[in-house]
C-alpha cells in the first residue's frame, strides 16, 4: 500500500495488466528478432548493431621485417634525425575470429594492457576489429598500401562475442608490443617493435603512416626505406604478411 492505495495484494499487481504487458512485451521481442535477423547476415552487420562501430576514411602505408636484436633497434630510435613524441608499452592479447564466408573478412577482440616502467598493469582497453581480407596494393617491393578497417569498443566479454558471431575458426595470438610515435622528414609514423610470444614467431620492426593519396603514399613509401636503413634494419627480412596470418599458416602445417 502506498499513500493509502493498494498497488499489491496477494503478491499480484492491482495497477497493471500483467497478462496483457506480458504479451505485448513478446509482440516487441519477436518483432526485434525478425529485425536483427534481417540485419544480421554479415558480421559487419553484427557488428553494427552491437553499437559503437566506426571506420575512418584513411589509408595506411607499412613496412615490416623481422629482427634479431630489439635492443639495438630501440636504441636507434633515440637518432637526433628521428623525433620521438610518444613512447607506451604494451601487452597485447589477440583473438582472431575465421568465417566460412571469406567475404566476412576476419574479426579481431584485442585486450591492450598498458604497461608502467614498473612491469605493472597501469589500465586496459578492449575493442574489436573487422578486417578485411585483402590488401589495396603494394609501393615497392617491401611496402603494403592497406585500408582502414571498421573498429568497435568491446563491452563484452570473449564468449559473449564468441556465441554472438559464431566464428568457423579462431585463432590467438600473444605479443609484447612498444610503440614510438616518431617524426622523420617532417613526416608522421608509428614504429611498433613487437615480440610475438604465442606463437613464438620472435621479434618484429613495423612501421606505419597514414596516408590520403597514392602520391603521398609514394612518398611516405620512400621515408619508410630510409627509416629502416637509419635504424640499422634494412637488412631484415621483410615480411608481407600479417601476424595473424603467419600464425595461422603455423597452426594450419
Amino acid at each position: 500500500m502506498v499513500n493509502g492505495r493498494w498497488l499489491m495484494r496477494d503478491r499480484r499487481l492491482l495497477t497493471l495488466d500483467e497478462a496483457e504487458l506480458v504479451a505485448e512485451a513478446r509482440g516487441i521481442a519477436a518483432r526485434i528478432d525478425t529485425f536483427l535477423i534481417a540485419r544480421e547476415q554479415s558480421v559487419l552487420s553484427k557488428l553494427i548493431a552491437l553499437g559503437g562501430s566506426m571506420e575512418a576514411e584513411s589509408f595506411e602505408v607499412q613496412v615490416k621485417v623481422r629482427v634479431s636484436e630489439p635492443a639495438v633497434i630501440a636504441e636507434a630510435l633515440q637518432r637526433p634525425d628521428i623525433q620521438v613524441t610518444a613512447y607506451k608499452h604494451y601487452r597485447q592479447y589477440d583473438d582472431y575470429f575465421f568465417f566460412d564466408d571469406p567475404g566476412n573478412g576476419r574479426l579481431r577482440f584485442r585486450e591492450d594492457d598498458l604497461i608502467t616502467e614498473k612491469g605493472e598493469v597501469a589500465s586496459v582497453r578492449s575493442r574489436l576489429t573487422l578486417i578485411g581480407q585483402r590488401r589495396e596494393g603494394r609501393l615497392g617491393r617491401d611496402v603494403l598500401l592497406s585500408r582502414s578497417r571498421f573498429l568497435a569498443p568491446a563491452a563484452h566479454t570473449l564468449r559473449f562475442y564468441r556465441e554472438y558471431f559464431v566464428p568457423g575458426n579462431e585463432v590467438s595470438i600473444q605479443k609484447d608490443r612498444r610503440r614510438w610515435h616518431v617524426r622523420y622528414q617532417d613526416t608522421e609514423f608509428f614504429v611498433n617493435l613487437d615480440t610475438l610470444e604465442q606463437p613464438a614467431l620472435g621479434h618484429f620492426l613495423e612501421i606505419k603512416s597514414r596516408t590520403w593519396s597514392r602520391k603521398d603514399a609514394e612518398r611516405k613509401a620512400e621515408l619508410l626505406s630510409e627509416l629502416l636503413a637509419l635504424i640499422g634494419a634494412s637488412g631484415g627480412e621483410p615480411v608481407l604478411q600479417d601476424y595473424i596470418e603467419i600464425a595461422a599458416a603455423g597452426k594450419a602445417s
